[in-house]
């Protein structure tokens, strides 16, 4: 979904990624991942994150690159509960990679949605 080249600012004090900017990138990957999902209806939904959970694995080498899935059954009934109910909320769950193919950190960001009636 989203990559970070590689960079000497994005560095911690032992030379690895910093979790922040690990954290950032999943957040922002997972947020890509809804905006995607929802296409044409985005301009009608706010989405705002509720909640997350992370578990930074590895040490973080290089470029950094963000994947993201839908936790469970999400995918099928997101768009239908925000039709029905006109609010939902959305799990989606995250890997960051470096550029040695290693997981470095994996969570679950919770979104919660809702249909604009009169979108900004």
């Amino acid at each position: 979904i989203l990559e970070m080249p590689k960079s000497p600012l994005l560095l911690n004090h032992v030379g690895t990624i910093h979790a922040s900017v690990q954290f950032a990138l999943a957040e922002a990957g997972s947020g890509e991942f809804l905006l995607r999902h929802l296409g044409e209806a985005q301009s009608q939904v706010f989405a705002v994150l509720r909640s997350s959970d992370v578990k930074f694995r590895k040490p973080a080498h290089g470029a950094l690159r963000a994947s993201a899935r839908f936790a469970g059954g999400d995918a099928d009934s997101l768009s239908a509960e925000l039709s029905s109910r006109g609010r939902a909320l959305a799990s989606v769950l995250v890997e960051v990679t470096d550029a040695h193919g290693v997981v470095t950190m994996s969570g679950q960001y919770d979104w919660f949605l809702q249909r604009q009636t009169n979108p900004a």
